[in-house]
């Protein structure tokens, strides 16, 4: 039997000899705060439902995503009149953010990385509330409906209707996503040792 010493074949294969290196470990909550940001993005971050009181069957609402906002009412899309830029701003700081959360979770050469993820994700949600609030105390959303906030109700709009307005999912997934990655930021770099290749035999 025949021990082949690697540093001779591992060249040719362009494999890195790994014997007696430390290599640090991924993040995994930072990871997971990177990927719940994406997943924010995919659910509405405000609501406003609207339902018949009185015996009316009646039913509608308005989403707001960073990208969008859609209205309907029995089925039958209505056309939303408010302005979101401050969805579009929410929408890049939580891309930025997420990918930063991941990229610092892997690579680990500093927790900056994983600090600046957290802040734009915290930053995308508080210019979402502010924007969104002062767009809201403008006009209504759809023509004919009431004015609301960012959190209001009513149960007897024009008599027969009632109506419930909040941050929702996405909003809060947006939060989680922050605080997520600024805790994982003040963990530990734990090194782990890869265990070395047997050795090659003829």
């Amino acid at each position: 039997m025949l021990q082949i010493d690697e540093k001779y074949i591992c060249p040719c294969l362009g494999i890195q000899r790994l014997r007696g290196k430390k290599y640090l470990k991924p993040n995994i909550i930072g990871i997971v705060g990177g990927i719940i940001a994406f997943i924010s993005l995919a659910l509405p971050w405000w609501t406003m439902t609207v339902s018949g009181t009185s015996g009316l069957s009646f039913s509608g609402g308005v989403s707001i995503y960073p990208y969008q906002a859609t209205a309907a009412a029995e089925g039958v899309s209505l056309h939303v009149t408010i302005d979101i830029w401050y969805g579009w701003a929410a929408l890049v700081l939580v891309v930025m953010g997420g990918l930063l959360g991941i990229v610092g979770s892997l690579v680990q050469s500093t927790r900056l990385i994983l600090v600046a993820g957290g802040l734009l994700a915290l930053l995308s949600i508080v210019i979402f509330a502010v924007g969104l609030q002062s767009e809201l105390s403008k006009s209504t959303l759809v023509s004919g409906w009431p004015v609301v906030a960012l959190f209001s109700s009513n149960g007897s709009f024009m008599g027969y209707l009632n109506y419930t307005a909040y941050l929702s999912l996405g909003f809060w997934l947006a939060l989680v996503s922050a605080i997520t990655m600024l805790v994982a930021s003040r963990g530990k770099l734990e090194a782990s040792s890869r265990t070395p290749p047997p050795p090659l035999l003829t």
